[in-house]
């Protein structure tokens, strides 16, 4: 009967005098955080919230991030991580949909908050973390304050059991409106067990938090893994590329979670090789496929143990590419991991056998997948959760070629896959030929309208090198033994960043729009 509750709990009493969070050079240790937690969640009881009650967290990353995450464990009620960088709108709907009880949130958010109070009646209290200087409406509480005057009495507590609801992470909303998904005690364990065994943690590891909380790569799949074998969690405020090396050498990290274009400004930034990051005994990725060009030089030039994992929110880390076989089979994201069972089917319809690929020699179609990590569906979405999970299977819409040694790759969304002449391109397969031209440092492609062929490739470039020119990629695409003619890119659009949500994954359809209203005199 594991719960993360039970997680906790059993790291404070093996390691309670280790460090357990640092935040803005301020640390607790596992014992001193564990009361912190029980005191916010004693607050919380007393306020009226109840188990199954839901707890909007819109918050930027930071230690009452993580607090406040940890104490709806404790108390059985339902977290619900909100982006901070959502617009007001955007995340009224999702506390509305959640049916949220009591608001927690950060200074930095308050005009958001103030902006959507007047349309959230059900909330019990809004509650904000904020400094004494920080003046606040008068009817909000402070969460500090909350904290520090509430006494704790676990015995008026109910336990949550391994079936509850832990949480309901909202997926990013590429395709429409954010959907709650549902994660209960059971899934949350299996998926930091899985990473603990994956990654082989200890307590000797210090995780550098980089990843926003809000996210399951950042919370269930890196924050609740380290905790659990009572590692040390350094949680930084904003993500800069150099502020994360220089906290890599001053508190001797060994582990970093970082998306591909994290890694890829580090590694670009001019200071890096300043910078001692010796310490680090693995990085781990995903969220996107990260491009083989990168993981070669992060293997050679950044640490020499990378793993490049898949999941996404409704089924975390379901592939992972162990270091190992990290250059024998670059670009791939490796195999099911230890708790994942995985297929391909026609990706032409929701059921069916594996669709053979005449041109890459192997199997491509859209990834199922099941597993004890897997969600149980979408919260008050019933038409979402039969459509997505059949049979104990979760249809995730991504589209894999699997090669002859069984490594899956990742080519795209189903949603996104060109079709020109009739013959279909994969936007990974063109990236990662992209990737390999010197002077790019990203690449995404996208279908675009084209009256002979229907759909023509077009590249949206961000430059290392700012005399790259088009004619220069197309020649390097021409010469390419990895790209046939019609997959090559007609189009080039040279731009300073790619449009990413929050786990790095390019925004296509904000590139088609861009696309949409480009004059044709200025595309090449």
């Amino acid at each position: 009967m594991v719960t993360i509750n039970t997680l906790f709990e059993n790291a404070v009493a093996k390691y309670p005098d280790y460090p357990a969070i640092i935040y803005c050079d301020k640390s607790w240790t596992y014992t001193e955080w564990h009361l912190r937690v029980r005191r916010l969640a004693q607050a919380l009881s007393d306020i009226g919230l109840r188990a199954t009650d839901r707890v909007a967290i819109f918050m930027k990353t930071s230690e009452a991030t993580a607090a406040s995450y940890m104490a709806c464990q404790l108390l059985g009620a339902i977290a619900v991580p909100i982006n901070f960088r959502l617009s007001a709108n955007e995340a009224a709907y999702i506390v509305r949909d959640a049916g949220a009880r009591i608001l927690i949130y950060d200074d930095s958010l308050l005009a958001t908050v103030e902006k959507i109070t007047t349309t959230l009646p059900n909330l019990l209290a809004l509650i904000c973390a904020a400094d004494e200087s920080i003046q606040i409406p008068a009817d909000h509480l402070r969460f500090d304050a909350l904290i520090e005057m509430t006494i704790d009495r676990p015995e008026l507590r109910p336990q949550p059991t391994p079936d509850d609801i832990a949480a309901l992470v909202y997926t990013s909303g590429t395709t429409g409106r954010p959907k709650g998904v549902i994660h209960t005690h059971s899934n949350d364990v299996a998926i930091a067990s899985n990473c603990v065994m994956e990654y082989s943690l200890t307590r000797r590891d210090v995780a550098l938090h980089i990843a926003p909380l809000y996210h399951v790569g950042g919370m269930q799949a890196y924050f609740i893994p380290h905790m659990m074998v009572g590692g040390t969690n350094i949680i930084l405020p904003r993500y800069e590329p150099l502020l994360t090396l220089q906290m890599i050498e001053k508190y001797r990290v060994t582990t970093l979670f970082a998306v591909p274009t994290q890694i890829q400004d580090m590694l670009f930034h001019p200071q890096f090789n300043t910078i001692d990051t010796s310490s680090l005994r693995m990085i781990t990725t995903g969220g996107a496929a990260i491009p083989a060009a990168t993981m070669e030089r992060v293997i050679n030039e950044f640490c020499p143990n990378i793993f490049n994992g898949y999941g996404m929110t409704e089924a975390s880390l379901t592939l992972l590419l162990h270091p190992g076989d990290a250059l024998a089979h670059l670009g791939s994201c490796g195999k099911p991991t230890l708790i994942s069972s995985c297929q391909l089917v026609s990706h032409d319809s929701e059921q069916g056998s594996c669709a053979a690929n005449a041109n890459s020699g192997g199997k491509v179609g859209q990834l199922i997948v099941r597993g004890p990590q897997m969600t149980r569906g979408y919260w008050n979405n019933p038409l979402e959760t039969e459509k997505r999970l059949k049979s104990n299977w979760l249809y995730t819409g991504d589209l894999f070629r699997i090669d002859d040694a069984g490594y899956f790759h990742f080519l795209g969304r189903a949603d996104d896959m060109i079709v020109s002449g009739g013959e279909n391109i994969y936007p990974r397969e063109v990236e990662e030929v992209l990737y390999r031209c010197h002077g790019i440092q990203e690449a995404a492609v996208i279908g675009v309208p084209d009256p002979k062929w229907g759909q023509a490739v077009a590249a949206f470039i961000v430059r290392s090198d700012d005399q790259l020119t088009a004619a220069a990629i197309e020649t390097f695409c021409r010469d390419s033994d990895d790209l046939a003619a019609y997959k090559r890119p007609r189009k080039f659009i040279f731009v300073d960043k790619l449009p990413l949500n929050p786990s790095g994954k390019v925004l296509r359809r904000e590139l088609a729009a861009t696309y949409a209203t480009m004059d044709n005199e200025v595309l090449k």
